[in-house]
């Protein structure tokens, strides 16, 4: 089995495949709990891709499974890389193109990462990974009207909230934030299809579900698509 570990800014993500099947998924916070869990399984190759430095004691906890190999701007990718600070380009936003040409090989297609940061990826037709654009998240909008002011408070996400007009500074915010967060992606959407009205659209991330509640339809949605990305890439190694 291939397995593949996704180290974000604050999960890990583990998948097991079987050639292009995963057939095992999940996240956790603890590397330690990962490792456990995996040493049921018969394990091949693995690959590791992070956007955090890895302490030398989560190297070796990954070690215990096998030799892994780690996603490099190097590392041969199913897609062409035109991305000019390729060194700086985040492991997971290439993975998560690498995810989307598995189904949309042959078009343009526009990925975007809804985490810690929104991502947007953008590859052509011609499957040249071009870059895009990357924006605060949802957590991390609520977390910086707080931090950056004397007297907003700390709130959560409410997925419940729809209200355009916040009638107390609670709602307030929350429409500020969740509300403002999709009137972004949609307007970026726009653009997009603005340059070509053909190109797909394809969200993964830990808020994608909120996101695809309040856009359009024609969007996909596919949570898993940076473990798959990362595992087609393991798979084009051979």
């Amino acid at each position: 089995m291939n397995l593949v570990l996704d180290f974000g800014n604050t999960r890990i993500k583990a998948g097991l495949f079987e050639k292009d099947i995963l057939k095992k998924r999940f996240v956790e916070t603890n590397i330690a709990v990962v490792i456990d869990f995996l040493k049921q399984f018969e394990i091949d190759k693995i690959l590791v891709a992070t956007v955090v430095e890895l302490p030398e004691e989560t190297i070796k906890h990954i070690e215990k499974l096998g030799k892994p190999q780690f996603f490099q701007s190097t590392t041969p990718t199913p897609i062409s890389n035109f991305y000019q600070s390729v060194n700086t380009l985040g492991s997971d936003r290439l993975a998560a193109a690498c995810g989307a040409y598995q189904q949309f090989k042959g078009t343009a297609f526009l990925v975007i990462d809804a985490g810690t940061c929104i991502k947007y990826n953008y590859t052509d037709k011609n499957g040249n990974f071009l870059g895009g654009g990357i924006s605060p998240g949802l957590a991390m909008r609520f977390k910086a009207m707080h931090k950056f002011t004397n007297k907003l408070p700390l709130i959560s996400f409410d997925e419940n909230y729809h209200e355009l007009i916040g009638n107390n500074t609670q709602s307030s915010l929350k429409m500020g934030a969740q509300l403002g967060m999709i009137a972004e992606v949609k307007g970026i959407i726009e653009q997009y299809r603005q340059m070509d009205e053909a190109v797909n659209i394809v969200l993964t991330g830990g808020d994608a579900a909120f996101l695809q509640k309040g856009l359009k339809n024609g969007i996909f949605a596919d949570p898993d698509l940076i473990l798959k990305g990362l595992n087609s890439i393991l798979n084009y190694q051979q």
